[in-house]
Parts: C-alpha cells; structure tokens; sequence
C-alpha cells in the first residue's frame, strides 16, 4: 500500500510541476513587453510618455545617419540581382544557383565576363542608392562617403568570397 501512495505522491507532485511551469511560461513577459516596459521606465524618468521617448529616439537615429534604408549587412542578397545582369543571367535565383561552392569572380570568368566589370556594377549600383539617401535628407554626407568606402570594401570581400555548396534532398 505504501508504494501505490508513493506512485501516487509522485505522480501528483509532477502534474502540480508541470502545471506551474506551464503557467509561468504564459506569464512570462516576451522581449518585446520586456523592451517596452525598459522604454515606459526610461521615459518616465525624463517625464516623457514611452511614444514620446521612441519618437525622440527615431529622429536622433534620422538625424545621426543610423540604420538607413542602406544596410551593408544585407549586401549579398541585395546585389545579386546587379550581378546577375551584369552576367547576362536571367535573375538572382540563377546566380545563386552557379554560385553554389564557387565565387563570384569564378562564375563570372565561366561566362567570360571580366570580374572587375561585375564588381564596377555592384559598385556603381551601392553608390547611386547612398546618393540618392542623401538627395532625400536621410543620409548626410559625410556618414554617406564612409558608408560608401565600406561599401566598395565589401563589394571586393564579396566578389572571392566561397559561397556554400547546395545539398539536394
């Protein structure tokens, strides 16, 4: 009798566990309200409502030059179009198909296309869309002409970087 009450015991125990632990994972705050609530706090220190303090923190990121409609992180898939046409392909999709395993400048070589002439199109591509930040007042000059030279950087990082191998399923 004292090992069913033990069996039972235990049994209650871990649905009593398994409730709570479900209970605190849908209270728990996400991220998100985790971040807000940081906002909420740091505006009422200023005596500012929390969209005050956000709209505050956009117009200095505006007016800093930060985190523009240009991001450099986003390189490769924003520019294989440039490159594809520059290839005579006919899209994106068939760059990254040949790119699989190979570089750029080996792809462009196999289509008896000078890699300078794919590297100048990107280029050419980056440049006119800063220029065209900063003829619409997102993007001042100065951040402009350092974002370009990381720019130009990337692109030549770009053109011998190893792309991966595609597994087929």
């Amino acid at each position: 009798m004292s090992k069913r009450f033990i069996v039972a015991a235990a049994g209650a125990a871990a649905l009593v566990v398994g409730t709570l632990g479900v209970s605190y994972a849908q209270s728990a705050p996400t991220t998100r309200q985790q971040h807000r609530a940081v906002i909420d706090l740091a505006a009422s220190t200023l005596g500012l409502t929390g969209d005050q303090l956000v709209q505050a923190l956009q117009d200095a990121r505006k007016e800093l030059g930060v985190r523009v409609g240009l991001r450099l992180g986003n390189l490769r898939r924003d520019e294989l179009n440039v490159a594809a046409k520059a290839l005579g392909l006919a899209d994106a999709k068939a760059l990254r198909a040949e790119l699989a395993g190979s570089t750029l400048t080996a792809v462009a070589q196999k289509h008896n296309v000078a890699p300078a002439k794919v590297s100048n199109a990107i280029k050419a591509d980056l440049d006119a869309r800063i220029d065209a930040l900063v003829t619409a007042g997102k993007l001042k000059a100065d951040r402009a002409a350092a974002l370009e030279t990381r720019a130009q950087a990337r692109v030549d990082a770009l053109m011998t970087h190893q792309f991966k191998a595609r597994v087929s399923s």
